[in-house]
């Protein structure tokens, strides 16, 4: 596995029970108050991991409200883990509570963002280079 700094979209859903309300406000809180519990990956996981110092923008509904970096890669739950937290969920990484960046309103739209970066989202995770990174951070910081 290559052990290089990765910047990804994270898109989270209202399929997931902490978002079911559909509200940007419960995904803003949510993101606020995280701190360095973990953070539960269902089936799907960044394919090549997400070495610390990674950064992760976090979208929710098509709009991209804050970002933090990971402070510990993705891992894969024990049956303990999960028999604890749901079978559902079968990995997890932990930010760095520090990191944790809110954008100012309004947060930009992903429909938006796509065409400046030339890139399409995907619908759990994208990858981004370095410079749609800082594309979309200036973007989200105005």
């Amino acid at each position: 596995m290559n052990s290089g700094i990765r910047f990804y979209v994270f898109s989270l859903s209202k399929k997931d029970e902490a978002f079911k309300d559909g509200k940007i406000e419960t995904a803003v809180s949510w993101l606020e108050k995280k701190d360095e519990d973990p953070y539960y990956f269902r089936e799907l996981k960044p394919k090549d991991g997400l070495p610390s110092g990674s950064i992760v923008f976090f979208s929710f509904e098509g709009q991209i409200f804050g970002q933090a970096t990971v402070k510990d890669d993705v891992r894969k739950l024990s049956l303990e883990e999960q028999r604890i937290h749901g079978f559902e969920y079968k990995y997890c990484m932990v930010l760095k509570g520090s990191s944790i960046e809110i954008f100012p309103k309004p947060y930009p739209k992903k429909k938006d963002v796509a065409p400046k970066i030339h890139k399409n989202f995907g619908r759990v995770f994208t990858i981004l280079n370095s410079e749609q990174y800082h594309i979309i951070l200036e973007i989200a910081r105005v």
